[in-house]
């Protein structure tokens, strides 16, 4: 959704545009809400799939030789 036209009719002198402007507004950041967390909820669940390194201490110290 275009929010430079939302803001516009909000901003504009007409009461109808700024009514509609601000309803828009609100489904926008619903929508962004909605987005977020999907988004956290499918990061939560990749998560719970990365399983322990069985050598934790594999790549914690790096030997360069030049």
């Amino acid at each position: 959704m275009n929010i430079n036209s939302v803001l516009t009719a909000i901003s504009g002198g007409d009461a109808l545009k700024q009514a509609v402007g601000i309803q828009l507004l609100s489904k926008v950041s619903d929508m962004q809400a909605a987005s977020s967390s999907t988004l956290v909820q499918d990061f939560a669940k990749s998560q719970q799939l990365v399983t322990a390194s069985a050598t934790p201490h594999l790549g914690g110290n790096l030997d360069i030789r030049i």
